[in-house]
């Protein structure tokens, strides 16, 4: 288990903290392998009921590491495990829970539209901001946006990629019920608790039931974007994007 991804099992429950608080929980290549690793061995583990993921500190991820980012543009084969964590994220069996503190950027919002649960601080603060930085949405989201909100509400936050806060994450049916600043972890970790205490195979099926229509779609929006998403990592654009995002974060 790397440093920066925390693993703790008790209950049924296995609870995978972002463990990078002093960059908001931004998400490197090797947490997305572990992250990875993770789900993995909880799918092959009777005794895990429920996955619950959550960020350390105030915030739940402020999305992927620009640096990394840039290193992936040159060396696109350290693309695979992103993809590979999305894969199992977009096809996990068992019940997905998140707790959502401060900042949900990038793929810190997109990885929500793949749980089956969301609970969030009223103060929780989303954001897809892919074009800005030259690219395009990742994690299916161009398909499970759209699905969620509608076309034109998708278009607005994929494409314009302003932030919006809790409320109206709720309200678009993003997260399932809000909670005072402090108290997600604690919220989630409820929800999760009802869900371990429910017959495990009952769940199971019930969660595929819900989700198999959308499955292979999703799985083609992935690779879709995947090819999309590494080709515009090289472009003029995402270059001049990063680099003056890395200059702001210099002043």
């Amino acid at each position: 288990m790397s440093e920066f991804v925390r693993e703790h099992i008790e209950s049924g429950i296995q609870v995978l903290c972002l463990n990078r608080s002093n960059k908001k929980n931004a998400v490197t290549i090797d947490m997305y392998q572990t992250l990875c690793d993770a789900l993995h061995k909880a799918e092959l583990d009777d005794s895990i009921k429920v996955t619950l993921i959550h960020g350390e500190g105030l915030n739940f991820s402020s999305g992927n590491d620009i640096n990394e980012f840039v290193q992936i543009a040159q060396n696109p084969e350290k693309m695979s495990s992103v993809m590979a964590f999305l894969q199992i994220l977009s096809s996990y069996k068992k019940p997905l829970v998140a707790g959502v503190e401060g900042q949900a950027i990038g793929i810190g919002a997109t990885l929500l539209l793949h749980c089956d649960m969301v609970l969030a601080a009223r103060n929780s603060r989303f954001q897809f901001p892919f074009v800005q930085l030259g690219l395009v949405p990742e994690a299916a989201s161009s398909h499970l946006l759209p699905l969620l909100v509608g076309h034109q509400k998708a278009f607005e936050k994929l494409i314009l990629g302003e932030g919006f806060y809790g409320q109206e994450a709720l309200d678009i049916g993003m997260v399932n019920h809000l909670c005072e600043p402090g108290e997600a972890f604690d919220l989630a970790l409820l929800y999760a608790n009802k869900i371990a205490a429910l017959p495990v195979e009952a769940v199971t099926l019930s969660k595929d039931l819900l989700k198999y229509r959308a499955q292979d779609d999703v799985q083609m929006a992935l690779m879709r974007e995947g090819r999309i998403f590494k080709d515009r990592l090289r472009s003029q654009e995402a270059r001049d994007a990063f680099m003056a995002f890395l200059s702001r974060g210099k002043s």
